[in-house]
């Protein structure tokens, strides 16, 4: 008897034991590290420092940081099911794009809490790091206190304001920028009047000294004293502003322009990307981030983790939120090759 009882113990012992070994099995693996693909230089530099870092500290989860994001890389990816990126921080015209050919896993907003987010920066396939800003900027010698351009339409009364100017050679946010000022309200901007902007920019463009091409430039000219004011990124005058540099920026009908983190469609990894995701737009590091980068939170309260004199730098500050203005993508995508074809036979008359 003691035998059988015996023998009936290994054997339910056993059964217990596969049964255990079984269920783990069937438990999904837990990654360890992930991918994400950012933009280098000081911009990756700070995200690691605001983002990836605490995230590593809080979760034990690893994640390596590689640059460049690149469309035809990510497609390439997703078509042979090779996927070496699990997250990538995307440009909002790669998003678009990249929205059409299917490219990115659906987010999941029990996951990614959502309530304090910018509407803007909240989509079902990519959440928001950051909003960059294009405003008008001055030279605070030129116009001293509050006797300043502060909107479009400033800008363009060259008697109030007389002084040389800068402007965009390219259609966006030009054309936008001239229906505001031409007295288009921001929620009324799209679909653009294409003509009445080009008509508004007819009036303005003898008063225009420089034509600028790259992001760079318009800091320079208020630096060298070149023009008095221009449209320029309001992150990179924000920066010689920090240096002594006398310029001023107007958040007043700036255009605010997002910057999307996205997962790649058919990673192993989607559960611990979310994570990372979720963990990135939180009040914390969106307020790290954004005071060292000079960019628009996209979470309301990273403003209670930022000083005021850096935050009025900031195009999303609570100031500024209710007077900017998204430029329509997906409007723009659909009428690339019409406006630009109309804004280089302009730029040349």
């Amino acid at each position: 008897m003691k035998r059988i009882l015996f023998l009936v113990l290994v054997i339910a012992l056993t059964i217990g034991l596969a049964a255990f070994a079984g269920g783990q099995e069937e438990e999904e693996p837990v990654a360890k590290e992930i991918v994400l693909s950012s933009w280098g230089g000081s911009y990756e530099e700070n995200v690691i420092k605001a983002m990836v870092k605490p995230f590593e500290a809080e979760t034990g989860i690893k994640v390596i940081v590689t640059s460049y994001p690149d469309f035809a890389k990510v497609k390439a990816m997703v078509d042979t099911g090779n996927i070496e990126w699990d997250v990538v921080d995307v440009e909002d015209a790669m998003f678009r794009r990249g929205l059409q050919e299917g490219l990115f896993e659906k987010l999941d907003y029990s996951v990614i809490d959502k309530k304090d987010l910018l509407p803007g920066a909240v989509h079902d396939y990519a959440v928001g790091i950051e909003f960059w800003a294009g405003g008008l900027c001055y030279s605070t010698e030129k116009y001293p206190g509050e006797n300043h351009p502060k909107t479009w339409a400033d800008f363009w009364n060259v008697d109030k304001f007389p002084g040389d100017r800068a402007l965009f050679n390219g259609p966006y946010d030009m054309l936008e920028i001239a229906l505001l000022a031409d007295g288009v309200s921001m929620d009324k901007l799209y679909p653009l009047d294409v003509d009445r902007a080009f008509k508004s920019l007819d009036k303005i463009k003898p008063h225009v000294t420089v034509w600028w091409e790259k992001g760079a430039q318009p800091a320079q000219l208020i630096t060298d004293g070149e023009v008095d004011m221009t449209y320029a990124y309001t992150g990179r005058i924000a920066n010689i502003i920090n240096e002594g540099v006398p310029a001023g920026i107007s958040f007043n009908q700036a255009s605010v322009n997002i910057e999307w983190l996205v997962i790649t469609k058919g990673t192993k990894k989607v559960k611990e990307a979310m994570q990372f995701i979720a963990f990135c737009t939180k009040a914390k590091p969106q307020a790290e981030f954004c005071a060292a980068m000079q960019y628009g939170p996209i979470n309301r309260k990273a403003f209670e983790h930022i000083d005021p004199d850096v935050a009025a730098m900031l195009p999303t500050a609570p100031d500024y939120v209710d007077h900017i203005w998204i430029p329509d993508a997906e409007w723009r995508a659909d009428h690339d090759d019409e406006i630009r074809e109309k804004w280089n036979a302009w730029i040349l008359k």
